[in-house]
């Protein structure tokens, strides 16, 4: 019976390619990402999250990310991410607790959507959930969404790893770390200190952006008990809007009391 959730937001596109990911050319990148070799990270991220798998056999592996670049054609990023856990060959056994999440727009809907996926698959929600993502979005994940989510958090673990951008010296190294912490606190993690779940501008037009092929998910139907939340998370919006949709994610079973 699984119990534990393991969640895989996804950065980018993988082309598919004869490097199984090591060259940057097989990637959809953003240019923000090209000069840490963001792609290694992302390649090392699946690797962990297969290595899971394997120790706990109670774990499913939600890669999550939607169809987020016009330019890839109707391909997500989830979708990519899977084929490239093939080229790991993981055993049958591992596998088979592999899934995707095809919608996500940004962190927080990472979070949310995987949690719904799980449900769809197991008709209850996880006891234990793990993140493995980029070290610099810790605080977004832990101190944010899963915070505003109303996630017992004692139940929660990130596992993080950073770029490394191999071509820079020491003091260059240093302003490059400096600089996507300084973005990541800026672009991110004000934002969603204001709009917790990113229902308001800035944050939704990013997802609106994020959506070139107009896609939407069905997790309020395959979720009742979250019905509720979707449809505040798509209502008008004023000042208070972060308490109202809070509040209807209070009678979730997965809520810290």
């Amino acid at each position: 019976m699984s119990e534990h959730l393991i969640i895989l937001p996804c950065h980018g596109i993988w082309k598919r390619g004869p490097s199984n990911g090591e060259s940057s050319d097989e990637w959809y990148l953003a240019s923000f990402q090209i000069q840490g070799n963001d792609h290694l990270c992302f390649k090392e991220h699946i690797q962990i999250c297969l290595d899971f798998l394997t120790k706990d056999p109670s774990a499913t592996l939600v890669i999550s990310g939607g169809q987020t670049k016009k330019e890839a054609g109707p391909i997500s990023e989830a979708l990519s991410y899977y084929e490239l856990a093939l080229r790991f060959k993981p055993s049958h056994d591992v596998l088979e607790r592999v899934t995707t999440e095809e919608f996500a727009r940004d962190s927080f809907e990472n979070v949310l959507f995987s949690i719904c996926r799980f449900y769809e698959l197991h008709k209850r929600y996880p006891s234990r959930i793990t993140i493995v993502g980029f070290e610099f979005k810790r605080d977004r994940f832990i101190n944010n969404h899963l915070k505003q989510a109303l996630i017992y958090q004692e139940n929660i673990e990130y596992i993080g790893n950073m770029p490394n951008p191999v071509d820079l010296n020491d003091s260059e190294r240093t302003q490059y770390f400096e600089d996507i912490e300084k973005s990541e606190h800026e672009h991110a993690v004000v934002h969603f200190a204001r709009d917790w779940y990113g229902a308001m501008p800035p944050l939704s037009e990013k997802r609106e952006r994020r959506n070139p092929f107009n896609r939407y998910h069905g997790y309020s139907l395959s979720n009742p008990k979250l019905n509720k939340f979707f449809c505040a998370l798509s209502s008008p919006k004023d000042d208070e809007t972060n308490l109202k949709i809070r509040e209807e994610l209070t009678q979730l079973p997965w809520v810290s009391k």
